[in-house]
């Protein structure tokens, strides 16, 4: 029998050469999986963070208010600012803004896309409606506080793929509840901001 010669070396360089190729290909598709599932939970862990933290900034607002006997709002917002700033997101303190305009009768607010809204429900069963200029003094209308923000988020990738910031946004509003005497959550199916 007669073997037949082959260059055992050139055959063995270009299986390498063929391993080095598809090592980059999967390894670039393995980081780049990695990266979009990190970014996922990171903003998903954000998302359920910002919400956590206006839940609680509306619903100490809301209370506060009532407890003030439904008057100046200035203090119930502060109120707002402290719990949210005590509810961190991603490590970070959420720093809100006052949106107080005294001269803004009847519940004080400077514009409608404030971080707090204060307001009241126009209807207390569900489908529930927020109105930013409803009196709260008058009678069948609930005090109640929305609280959004728009938060940044760095993602654990960003710097890798060239983008700086995700952005993140909430709202909640919170609602005195007059028969039950303690503040609760509203899902808002109508808006309205004078």
């Amino acid at each position: 029998m007669k073997r037949i010669d082959s260059n055992r070396d050139t055959l063995h360089q270009n299986r390498r050469g063929i391993a080095i190729l598809w090592l980059v290909i999967w390894g670039s598709l393995f980081m780049t999986f990695f990266c979009v599932v990190l970014e996922i939970a990171t903003l998903w862990q954000a998302q359920v963070e910002v919400n956590n933290c206006l839940d609680a900034a509306a619903l100490a607002a809301v209370n506060e208010w009532e407890a003030s006997g439904s008057g100046s709002t200035q203090i119930p917002r502060n109120v707002g600012i402290a719990y949210a700033a005590a509810n961190p997101i991603l490590g970070s303190t959420l720093t809100l803004t006052d949106n107080y305009n005294p001269g803004n009768l009847p519940n004080e607010n400077n514009t409608c896309f404030g971080n707090f809204v204060f307001g009241g429900l126009t209807s207390l069963t569900p489908p529930f409606t927020f109105d930013a200029g409803a009196d709260v003094t008058v009678v069948g209308v609930a005090p109640a506080v929305r609280a959004q923000a728009t938060v940044p988020v760095q993602g654990f990738c960003s710097a890798l793929f060239g983008f700086s910031f995700l952005n993140v946004s909430a709202s909640s509003t919170a609602y005195f509840d007059i028969g039950s005497g303690q503040p609760a959550l509203a899902r808002i199916t109508t808006y309205t901001c004078p």
